[in-house]
């Protein structure tokens, strides 16, 4: 036996690959229970990433983030966010933002704007690039005394949003300024326009999910109402609901009136034929007299005059 064959037969297996296994490090104590929505867990507040689990998410205004793999691969699960966490990450950021208040004491203060805001080093890296820009245009306009033509409203400095959120805490994204913006940022602007369908659909889920309920009323009305009249009343509406319906009598006999084209016929000239009889005994009545033809001429010559080129009919003076 050689020295390599008494070494351990360990040394020469091939090493084993590392099993990517994905990271989360939040405490488990801060995350949701997702069970309690109904979704089904991968790990405590992990869960896959799929457009129902989603859709259960939005439903319940809990937020996620993608989880990822130790060495960086996404691995198709998501990590719901409560509204705890939600909050304080807006009060992180709102941290940040500091620099930028009027009242740094104050979470729900007004954004500096104009001068002020430009003159402050932060906004180099806290304030979107379009917010700059406008409001130096601002700054230019008033500075050289409002618009140039008085048909052009005057600009409008930006200004942070006036929508307040859930938490209490104010939108921390800008608004345009302009007066049909309503003081509020795209995000909410947005929303603000679809409200109405907004509440529509809400309605139409609450009468959904109240629809079990109310059948339920109706069969108990059904089974358990001392007056008759309720009980047939709760049976026909069930039976409504359900489609089945009396039966209804349709009657679909076609009544058909053809007659003879020569019959009709017939009766159009009788009814004309009585109608010139009245007229004519009318007429001789008041002293007129029908001509119904032409009148005969007798012992007629036609006579051709050369000086007009025209025939003309002379009588010979026997009528």
């Amino acid at each position: 036996m050689t020295d390599l064959e008494k070494l351990p037969s360990a040394l020469f297996a091939a090493p084993e690959e590392d099993v990517a296994e994905y990271q989360i490090d939040e405490a488990l104590d801060l995350r949701p229970d997702l069970t309690e929505i109904g979704i089904e867990e991968v790990d405590k507040g992990v869960c896959e990433d799929t457009y129902e689990n989603r859709q259960i998410l939005r439903r319940a205004h809990l937020n996620w983030d993608p989880v990822y793999s130790t060495n960086g691969v996404p691995t198709g699960l998501i990590k719901a966010r409560s509204k705890q966490t939600t909050v304080e990450r807006r009060l992180l950021s709102l941290a940040e933002k500091k620099p930028l208040m009027v009242d740094p004491n104050d979470k729900n203060s007004d954004f500096l704007t104009g001068l002020d805001l430009i003159a402050e080093e932060a906004s180099d890296y806290l304030v979107p690039p379009w917010v700059i820009g406008a409001t130096r245009l601002y700054i230019k306009e008033q500075e050289a005394g409002g618009p140039k033509s008085e048909k052009r409203k005057p600009l409008a400095a930006p200004h942070r949003c006036n929508a307040i959120k859930d938490d209490g805490i104010r939108c921390m994204l800008w608004s345009s300024g302009r007066p049909h913006d309503d003081g509020l940022c795209r995000i909410h602007l947005r929303k603000n326009k679809h409200k109405t369908s907004d509440d529509i659909e809400r309605a139409r889920a609450k009468l959904t999910q109240a629809a079990p309920y109310a059948v339920d009323m109706l069969e108990n009305l059904m089974e358990n109402a001392e007056s008759e009249p309720v009980k047939l009343k709760a049976a026909t509406e069930i039976l409504d609901r359900a489609g089945i319906r009396g039966g209804l009598e349709i009657d679909t006999t076609v009544q058909i009136d053809a007659r003879p084209a020569a019959q009709v016929i017939a009766e159009r000239l009788e009814r004309l034929a009585q109608g010139a009889i009245q007229t004519a005994a009318r007429l001789a009545e008041a002293g007129l007299h029908v001509n119904n033809g032409p009148e005969e001429i007798q012992d007629a010559v036609i006579v051709s005059e050369e000086n007009n080129g025209e025939d003309k009919i002379e009588d010979d003076g026997t009528n």
